[in-house]
């Protein structure tokens, strides 16, 4: 090997390192350069951040619709997926990671201030946007609980942010205000329908009376000056097999009631004795109760709560004492003592307004009947008081009495009705 191979060797050793130099020179950032500035710094910011952000808001609802999640956990998502991407676009992330070398401190700035403003306070962006984006304020749904108990209102409205609203609310009966108050509600749900508040009213707020027949109830809500106005005849509640309107649900007082009684009268030869064919093996108690409107037949009143009792006299002694039947939102109850009186629960006023009161014996011609020879009397001939009585809260007890003939003719028993004893 002669000393010019070593020379040259040696010149281009030290020619590829100058390349090598001048190549990391070239690569590394001008000292001079701010990195992206700040006009790149706000479009980013536009384009990542604040757009997006709005878009979500709008559409916050069809998200939750579609995907289950609720705002709560899609905002943290949203605001952490935009941040991610306005550092990429300015160029804060690169292959190798996070590198804030040549970001001038205004570009950092700006980042840091909006996310601050989107993180910490949610409620300025809705604010500022609010006028643009938000739906117009309207009541929705206007329901009666399933026992007829309260009223709730819905308020609807497509907000950036949850929102709380002052409502003035005025509950009138046939005309006259029963109800006002002042409260406040937070629209702060979403459903399928979109974002909404609610607020509910105990009936017994504003039951001030009978909405049957010609007394109808109406609520007013005030919401920022504008007054919607509902008609509560028009609010439903909805049992298994049965809907009822508003203005059943408000007539709650038992304004006609009464009672009745037929006989068993047929040939039994293990009760009838004497020359009687036919004789009185029983009868049949009934009553009933509902709402005077001027027809022949009485309304119904499915929620109306009471107490109903009834006694059979003998002249001055008791045939029959009925155990006291208990009735709150149609459903009667009893104590049926082992079956002496019927099964000692049953539907009352879903069909109608009368109620059969059971007796031991049923007969496929009438029913369940009281037999004769279950008369605390002697259950001779002569003259029977059947008396009702009606107990509500609020009101004195009502009492309606009825009279029957046991007689017979012709070796035949006879019940019938007649207007005294």
């Amino acid at each position: 090997m002669t000393n010019g191979g070593l020379l040259e060797r040696a010149v281009d050793q030290q020619n590829q390192s100058n390349l090598s130099l001048e190549a990391e020179i070239a690569d590394s950032p001008d000292p001079e350069d701010g990195g992206p500035g700040i006009l790149e710094a706000l479009k980013a910011v536009l384009l990542f951040g604040l757009i997006p952000i709005i878009l979500f808001r709008g559409f916050d609802t069809v998200l939750f619709i579609f995907t289950g999640i609720g705002i709560q956990i899609l905002s943290p998502i949203v605001y952490l997926l935009s941040f991610g991407a306005i550092i990429w676009r300015i160029g804060l992330i690169s292959p190798s990671g996070l590198n804030l070398s040549g970001v001038s401190a205004g570009v950092t700035s700006v980042i840091a201030g909006f996310f601050a403003l989107m993180l910490v306070s949610q409620f300025v962006l809705g604010a500022i946007l609010g006028a643009v984006l938000e739906g117009e304020l309207t009541v929705g749904e206007v329901e009666f609980s399933e026992d007829g108990e309260s009223l709730s209102v819905k308020l609807r409205q497509n907000t950036i942010s949850d929102k709380d609203v002052g409502v003035s609310i005025k509950v009138l009966y046939s005309g006259d205000l029963v109800l006002s108050d002042n409260i406040e509600v937070s629209i702060d749900k979403s459903d399928g329908l979109g974002d909404y508040g609610e607020f509910t009213i105990p009936v017994s707020q504003f039951y001030s009376g009978n909405a049957l027949p010609n007394s109808p109830y109406s609520i007013e809500i005030t919401v920022d000056g504008q007054v919607f106005s509902r008609d509560l005849s028009s609010s439903l509640v909805q049992w298994p097999g049965v809907q009822w309107n508003g203005a059943e649900v408000l007539s709650r007082d038992i304004t006609t009631f009464g009672g009745d009684s037929l006989g068993v009268v047929k040939n039994d030869p293990d009760r009838c004795s004497g020359d009687s064919e036919n004789c009185l093996v029983g009868v049949i108690i009934s009553g009933w109760a509902g709402l005077d409107v001027g027809s022949d037949s009485p309304a119904r009143a499915p929620f109306a709560n009471f107490t109903f009792n009834a006694v059979l006299m003998e002249g001055n002694e008791i045939a029959v004492s009925y155990p006291s039947i208990s009735v709150v939102n149609s459903q009667a109850s009893w104590d049926s003592n082992g079956g002496e009186f019927g099964t000692g629960s049953g539907p009352w006023g879903l069909e109608g307004t009368e109620f059969p009161l059971e007796g031991s014996i049923l007969d496929p011609n009438y029913g369940k009947y009281i037999p004769r020879d279950e008369f605390d009397s002697a259950g001779d001939y002569g003259c029977y008081t059947l008396t009702v009585t009606i107990e509500q809260i609020g009101h004195a007890p009502q009492t309606h009495s009825s009279y029957y003939e046991y007689s017979s003719s012709n070796s035949n028993d006879i019940w019938s009705s007649v207007s005294s004893c």
